[in-house]
């Protein structure tokens, strides 16, 4: 396996090294993991990742700078266009967009979080509002929330418009028309349903939740029990704000173990 990873760490630095058109070199790229990528990056100096930031497009420099290290992203951040940086931001996920803020300086922080697109700055803003040591700090705005009274069809129809920018689908969230969260639904509940049927006996509404500003300490042993995929995050006033991934479960338990 480590053979593997270290043949496509060389293919990849040979092609970016190479004197290959941007059209070639980028189509070449593709073919590679983002994770392979963002593992090269530290390798790189800095200009050539500033040619690699020019031939890849947004899309892709965002899902590559998920997987690298917030503290790497934050430098590489500083390596280009303000306009560009706030671009590729936008379209990462909110929950890894948050940390990577974090690791800048004051200035470049509040410089970048009003070129983010207008509802992206409002999630990220929501999510820094919360210290550093509260649950809500670590949750990311990437989940389905539909309204509870609706019908099967209608929930599909709203899933569909809201799986564009929310990938998060296996569960989905549901709430009243004033946002209080209300229950879960699984996906696959809602595909095999009749389409006029409503949503009321597929929805559980004993489903695990937390509150935002819970600190991380208290409610990481309530959250280790947990084997949903995501865990609703609400306000003081019971209304959804967003999910706690199973990843970020993840990553608090082995940040308690490492401390311990």
């Amino acid at each position: 396996m480590e053979k593997r990873v270290q043949d496509y760490t060389q293919e990849i630095l040979d092609t970016i090294r190479s004197n290959s058109s941007p059209a070639v070199m980028g189509s070449r790229l593709e073919d590679y993991h983002e994770n392979d990528l963002a593992d090269v990056l530290p390798l790189l100096t800095v200009p050539e990742r500033c040619k690699l930031y020019r031939i890849l497009d947004t899309d892709m420099l965002s899902d590559i700078f998920e997987y690298a290290e917030s503290d790497n992203v934050a430098e590489y951040l500083e390596e280009m266009d303000v306009k560009k940086a706030a671009s590729i931001l936008s379209k990462m996920e909110t929950d890894a967009l948050a940390e990577v803020l974090q690791k800048l300086d004051k200035a470049k922080k509040k410089l970048l979080i009003e070129l983010l697109d207008p509802e992206v700055r409002h999630d990220i803003e929501m999510i820094a509002s919360f210290d550093e040591d509260e649950i809500g700090s670590r949750m990311t705005t990437n989940c389905i929330i539909i309204r509870e009274n609706l019908t099967v069809k209608q929930a599909m129809s709203s899933l569909i418009g809201q799986a564009a920018k929310n990938d998060n689908i296996s569960t989905i969230f549901m709430v009243t028309e004033d946002s209080t969260f209300y229950g879960a639904l699984d996906l696959k509940d809602l595909i095999i349903a009749r389409q006029d049927a409503c949503l009321e006996d597929l929805i559980v509404t004993s489903y695990p939740y937390v509150y935002g500003n819970e600190l991380i300490d208290d409610c990481i042993e309530k959250l280790k029990d947990y084997s949903e995929n995501s865990i609703p995050v609400l306000d003081n006033d019971n209304k959804l704000l967003g999910v706690i991934t199973s990843q970020s479960i993840v990553e608090l338990v082995d940040d308690e173990m490492g401390e311990d």
